[in-house]
């Protein structure tokens, strides 16, 4: 008894160890395809607007 109840408990380490191995490559590849839309927003707002441009200008 204690044999079987030692190889069920392998088997369950094991399964949950593949199924969190699955997981973690399953984010792996979801990961770069979201990353490159959101590295495009940030380059269209980084240009300032002109008013505020000429508000440092003039304090010289």
């Amino acid at each position: 008894m204690r044999k079987y109840a030692a190889l069920t408990l392998v088997a369950l380490l094991a399964l949950s160890l593949a199924m969190f191995v699955m997981s973690c490559a399953k984010k792996a590849e979801e990961t770069p395809a979201a990353t490159q839309e959101t590295t495009t927003p940030p380059a269209e707002t980084s240009t300032m607007p002109e008013s505020t441009m000429a508000d440092t200008s003039m304090g010289h």
